[in-house]
């Protein structure tokens, strides 16, 4: 009975520690908000980078997720606290206020929830989930931001011709990709490939060098 109420006592203060340790910080934000300014540093260069090509453009959000993945990766190892993912996610996705499609920034920060909710649920506990929740959140950042695009079988470019800055044969070209669904399946099949590509030479990146180091 005594073994037993000191056991008991145990798992309480046990869970308590875990639940305190597992809150975000002051520390922890500022680390979140260092990391998510590198992101989006990454984001825009890259992004700019392949937006100099058609399929670039069409391929933005897997091809920067690919390189974005070292912030990600950086801020997990360095805060493994539940709502890392999801600020991150938050921040990463304002920027599609730029080309002005809202419904899609409201969509797939719903995308960063889910993929929180996983790790949070497997409570950041090894490489293995952190990449995973990493290639769950991009995935349906793709799917779920160009979602409203391919709804509207072109009519989204129509509208925002002049916000993104379209000629007419890049309107054109745009109509032509964005109608086909085989297109949105192939995006999204890429942002798999590219974000666990990314992740995971990210995390071999961290543990080679920074772990090393001690920086996470």
């Amino acid at each position: 009975m005594i073994k037993q109420n000191i056991q008991s006592k145990y798992k309480y203060k046990e869970n308590v520690m875990e639940t305190k340790t597992n809150k975000l910080n002051a520390r922890d934000f500022i680390f979140i908000g260092i990391f998510a300014a590198v992101a989006l540093l990454i984001f825009f260069i890259t992004g700019a980078l392949a937006a100099l090509t058609l399929f670039g453009t069409i391929a933005n959000i897997p091809i920067t997720l690919f390189f974005v993945s070292i912030a990600f990766m950086l801020a997990v190892s360095k805060v493994r606290k539940t709502g890392v993912f999801f600020i991150m996610g938050i921040i990463i996705v304002l920027p599609g206020f730029m080309a002005a499609n809202g419904i899609g920034v409201g969509l797939s920060i719903i995308g960063w929830f889910i993929a929180e909710t996983f790790a949070s649920t497997m409570k950041y506990k090894d490489k293995k989930t952190i990449i995973l929740s990493y290639v769950l959140g991009s995935t349906l950042q793709t799917a779920l931001f160009t979602l409203p695009m391919y709804l509207s079988h072109g009519e989204y470019f129509v509208q925002r011709k002049e916000i993104l800055h379209l000629t007419d044969e890049a309107l054109q070209q745009y109509l032509h990709v964005v109608g086909s669904w085989q297109m949105y399946g192939s995006m999204i099949v890429l942002t798999v490939i590219t974000s666990f590509a990314g992740a995971w030479l990210s995390m071999r990146i961290l543990k080679k060098h920074f772990e090393k180091a001690g920086m996470v």
